[in-house]
């Protein structure tokens, strides 16, 4: 009988691939339904901006937007800084994903998530310039909408309302994969080595 102890470790490719599909299927799974929606938009919304096309009025819109920056616009016009913090990142992901256990399907699943959203802003920053978002929550309540004060060419700055930002479907996929990261964080109790 062959010691299993003794038997060899998985290659490469098994490790990166075979033993972790469900990274695969949630990366290609992301990637292509935000780079088709960002076409749809392109096409479609971008050619009346900036009027919005309502989908549910007072609530869900598709407006157009050229995000200079990352989320909420921050680091507007850094996108050489931020297509290299995105490259660490999924870099990082990788790593993560070559060296976690196959059993650990969920963590494993998040970091595809994760992974397929961030290649495809990285996508837009790297081609475009920009990333180009589309989804508009379009509604007022407490939280959702705030004054913030903004420079201006023709004048001061003066302050102007400002909602939740327009985002797209590679956001939403980078939301999923860090929720599902923080529930496995929070809620996930290491497994602790039985007693002799």
């Amino acid at each position: 009988m062959t010691d299993a102890s003794n038997a060899p470790s998985p290659g490469f490719l098994a490790r990166a691939f075979s033993q972790k599909l469900p990274f695969w299927y949630a990366l290609v799974l992301s990637l292509i339904a935000d780079l088709a929606t960002k076409a749809w938009a392109d096409a479609t919304v971008r050619p009346i901006a900036p009027a919005k096309i309502e989908v549910i009025p007072g609530f869900l819109a598709w407006a157009w937007a050229e995000n200079l920056g990352a989320a909420f616009s921050i680091f507007h016009g850094k996108a050489n800084m931020l297509s290299i913090i995105a490259l660490a990142i999924i870099g990082g992901i990788f790593v993560f994903m070559y060296r976690a256990t196959p059993d650990r399907r969920w963590f494993i699943l998040a970091l595809g998530f994760a992974a397929g959203g961030a290649m495809g802003n990285l996508h837009d920053r790297l081609l475009l310039g920009h990333v180009r978002d589309f989804i508009f929550f379009d509604f007022d309540l407490p939280g959702h909408t705030w004054t913030v004060t903004l420079p201006f060419s023709d004048g001061p700055s003066r302050p102007i309302p400002q909602r939740w930002p327009i985002f797209n479907v590679a956001d939403i996929c980078i939301d999923i994969g860090v929720g599902l990261l923080m529930v496995i964080t929070f809620f996930t109790k290491e497994k602790k080595p039985e007693g002799k």
